[in-house]
């Protein structure tokens, strides 16, 4: 059976299995054709270990040794193979590091994925894209011209390309170098700290709450690389507000609000944020089983080196009325922005 790439659209090894046994009934292999491994981690141990750092985690990539001929059970299919002459089969296990894959997903807004080729011999051989669930290895052969030594990797994300040497790991990294310095980030959210202004009267204890988290810098985030001297700034703020109290100066008579709506709003000094980001998941506004307005926000801020410290988070909350008491009617809603401020460490 010919092996041949008969779609420009590969979804992965696993369905690629399935389009290349309907592609022809043709014995024998071309240059260019992926031919899935049996197993997962075929590859995984050969010695030849390279990594790639990305926005969405680092791949790692072993290199098995190049060869020209494949036994029924080197291959998913569990059938032989022979390279035609002058050519052979390149082998390649491949995975997101789990550690890291979606490590700062949060700052990602993009449905960009990996652009991969792989190099032999001079000649350019376009891979479908690992599975992006961030677990598993994809093990497989690719048939190249020429004997298969010294293969490199083209991996270009959202048009910034990696070079990486599959035999000595060795890779030019361009605008992603940072990526490479990254650590683990710090999921804990410390109180923002500042004094608090609710911009009207307030009448009885504050209910509004403000946590920030350790900022981070990004080459890459939303859905751009930064420009050449800049970086992203990237941050998380978590708001809350909770049932607020609106009464009479004589507190004869007044109502309790909740919040249904907010809309944020931030600066770090005199820089407004690119892009602010509002997860679904990270949101609870309105909550009406005890009236508490909470949301997450992810701020991407474009900074030079140097940036201002204290970020300045204004909330701008909708407020329903859900009881009152008293004489005096009460407005059905109401606008309250609530202002507050924190250091970046």
């Amino acid at each position: 059976m010919r092996l041949r790439r008969c779609s420009a659209t590969l979804l992965g090894l696993l369905t690629l299995t399935a389009t290349l046994a309907a592609c022809g009934s043709d014995p024998g292999v071309a240059t260019g054709d992926v031919v899935p491994a049996r197993d997962d981690t075929q590859f995984a141990d050969s010695g030849n270990e390279s990594v790639v750092a990305l926005p969405i985690g680092r791949l790692e990539i072993s290199l098995g040794t190049p060869t020209r001929k494949l036994a029924a059970d080197d291959t998913s299919q569990l059938e032989e193979l022979t390279a035609p002459a002058g050519s052979a089969f390149v082998p390649i296990t491949w995975q997101y590091d789990a550690k890291t894959f979606g490590d700062y997903a949060q700052y990602l807004d993009t449905d960009a994925s990996p652009v991969i080729d792989l190099v032999a011999s001079g000649a350019s051989y376009r891979l479908p894209a690992p599975q992006t669930s961030g677990q598993g290895a994809e093990s497989f052969y690719v048939l190249v011209t020429g004997d298969g030594q010294k293969p490199s990797l083209k991996v270009g994300y959202d048009g910034v390309v990696q070079t990486v040497d599959l035999t000595t790991g060795d890779h030019e990294a361009g605008p992603a170098a940072p990526l490479y310095d990254l650590g683990s980030p710090k999921d804990k959210l410390s109180p923002c700290g500042g004094p608090v202004d609710y911009g009207r009267k307030l009448v009885g204890n504050g209910t509004f709450s403000c946590t920030v988290g350790q900022p981070v810098r990004l080459p890459y985030a939303g859905d751009s690389w930064a420009p050449e001297g800049k970086s992203w700034l990237a941050v998380t703020v978590r708001t809350a507000q909770g049932s607020w109290n609106e009464t009479t100066s004589d507190l004869a008579s007044g109502g309790i609000y909740y919040p249904d709506k907010v809309e944020g709003k931030f600066g770090l000094g005199d820089i407004a944020p690119t892009k602010i980001i509002r997860p679904p998941a990270e949101s609870n506004c309105p909550n009406k089983t005890d009236g508490i307005c909470t949301v997450q926000w992810e701020l991407l801020f474009l900074v030079p080196d140097k940036a201002p410290q204290e970020l300045v988070i204004e909330q701008d909350y909708h407020l329903i009325l859900t009881s009152n008491w008293g004489s005096t009617d009460s407005k059905d809603s109401l606008a309250m922005s609530v202002t507050t401020s924190t250091k970046l460490g």
